[in-house]
């Protein structure tokens, strides 16, 4: 991972950073509020994981919980999401819980999240041909979804990736699916707030779908961040939005600098530090083992 994250930060030195942060430059106010509501963004999704997780019966410590969940902002640049799983890797560690019902909750909160920007993705259309049916989308969507999982995951009920009967179905569930929407609006948001101003004519409603979804196409090809899938498909949809070509690498690196690079020394930060109290952990258990008769 350590390799990784090297070789990905080199690669973003290679290239025109400077022309990144350069973009950024006498925007203090409007960078700090990027920064901030990307941080309340982050703030929510571990609220949410901690809840799928209670699901599976893992309860982290509130104290520490947010440095769990921002330890797998130190995988970002690990194919396939897998940096996802580093945080099932420190639930164990800190036996907070088994590994098994650790990879569960990721699963279903990753499942969660993309049926979330599917709703979003729905809720924007619906919103730019039928305004009134806006609020109907996402209760559609969402509801589709879960039960088309619930019948998927009937036929995994004998494998490792088995859930409870019926898990699918709860009320909790739903809430959480619906409430995960948060997250892409604000990623819609941050796109708008880097646009707003360049010559063209983006309207808030199609930064909305324009941010949403290239994310969930460029991370579903697999590649480490969705890195370079990401950056061709913003700039081809901002493109189309009329964004002119001399502005736009320019403004698909403010906006990946804000919601994607700037977190990554952050959850090396995070992780570093539950490795120490998971080897504090470690050192106590083996200190009790070395008292006992």
């Amino acid at each position: 991972m350590a390799g990784v994250t090297a070789y990905g930060l080199f690669r973003l030195f290679q290239g025109d950073w400077r022309a990144a942060f350069g973009y950024w430059r006498g925007k203090g106010p409007l960078l700090c509020g990027a920064l901030v509501l990307q941080g309340v963004d982050i703030s929510f999704d571990s609220f949410l994981w901690l809840l799928i997780l209670r699901e599976f019966g893992i309860r982290v410590d509130k104290k520490i919980a947010p440095l769990v969940f921002m330890s797998g902002y130190a995988g970002l640049l690990l194919p396939l999401q897998l940096g996802r799983f580093i945080r099932s890797e420190l639930i164990t560690r800190l036996r907070f819980g088994d590994l098994g019902n650790a990879v569960r909750g990721e699963l279903v909160f990753l499942s969660l999240t993309a049926v979330a920007a599917a709703a979003v993705l729905a809720s924007v259309t619906t919103y730019a041909v039928y305004p009134w049916a806006t609020p109907i989308a996402p209760c559609v969507v969402i509801g589709v979804a879960l039960f088309s999982a619930d019948r998927l995951f009937r036929l995994l009920s004998r494998t490792p990736l088995n859930l409870p009967p019926g898990f699918w179905r709860r009320r909790r569930i739903f809430v959480i699916a619906f409430l995960a929407m948060f997250g892409w609006l604000v990623n819609g948001t941050l796109l708008y707030l880097v646009v707003y101003d360049l010559p063209g004519d983006v309207k808030l409603w199609q930064a909305l779908f324009v941010g949403p979804a290239n994310l969930v196409l460029g991370s579903s090809t697999g590649l480490p961040g969705g890195i370079g899938a990401v950056e061709g498909l913003l700039g081809v949809s901002l493109t189309l939005l009329h964004v002119p070509s001399n502005h736009l690498a320019l403004a698909v690196a403010a906006f990946r600098l804000v919601t994607f690079w700037a977190w990554i020394p952050v959850g090396w930060a995070a992780f570093s530090l539950v490795n120490r109290l998971a080897a504090r952990t470690r050192g106590a258990e083996a200190n009790e083992e070395r008292g006992r008769p």
